[in-house]
């Protein structure tokens, strides 16, 4: 026989496992600072040449692999929509010219695993913001020249649970924050690298 009371606590059991995991939802937040490129505003070379990018995401100081995979593309077309090169390799170029982008993440919140587990404790109830630093090193080598080496930093916020994400600033899923950040850090850092060398030469 249908059990109607069963029903209507199940229901609500479901109902209460689903706002729950809303709650537990993370959002993340790119930080503002740097804004979206401007490659218009770049000097740019009547005669661009062409470069040798090499690419490398770390993990606290230390080269992830996985993670370079991911983002190898997305730096490679950040470089080529920039519109300072010819022509942009993975390999050698003749003239010898290098591009090397690192870029480094590092967590800037104390203790995240802990304040992960309290917030995990409370269901979401009580939440927390975790803010990952991300530091762009550019290197520009060019035979017969200085080599040019630019730093560029760059944050991403993380709610979890019931908690407030910074003023002023749009959700978005974690993927896409990802993304954003590593348009905006690669832009900026090709940017300063325009601004202090002679790509012309």
């Amino acid at each position: 026989m249908f059990n109607t009371k069963r029903t209507i606590v199940l229901a609500g059991a479901i109902g209460l496992a689903l706002s729950l995991s809303a709650c537990m939802t993370p959002h993340s937040y790119v930080d503002q600072s740097l804004g979206e490129p401007h490659y218009a505003d770049l000097k740019k070379s009547a005669s661009p040449q062409p470069i040798q990018l090499l690419v490398e995401f770390q993990s606290k100081g230390v080269a992830n692999a996985r993670a370079t995979e991911a983002v190898k593309p997305r730096v490679y077309e950040q470089v080529s929509q920039s519109g300072l090169f010819s022509q942009v390799s993975y390999d050698p170029v003749p003239s010898g010219r290098k591009l090397s982008i690192s870029i480094n993440n590092i967590a800037l919140t104390d203790n995240v695993a802990a304040k992960g587990f309290g917030v995990g404790l409370t269901f979401g109830l009580v939440g927390t913001m975790v803010t990952d630093g991300y530091i762009c090193t550019v290197n520009y080598v060019e035979p017969k020249h200085d080599a040019v080496t630019k730093v560029v930093k760059h944050a991403i916020y993380t709610t979890i649970g019931n908690a407030s994400g910074p003023a002023g600033l749009q959700p978005m899923p974690i993927q896409q924050a990802s993304d954003t950040m590593i348009r905006q850090i690669v832009a900026k850092s090709l940017e300063e690298v325009d601004q202090s060398s002679d790509l012309a030469q």
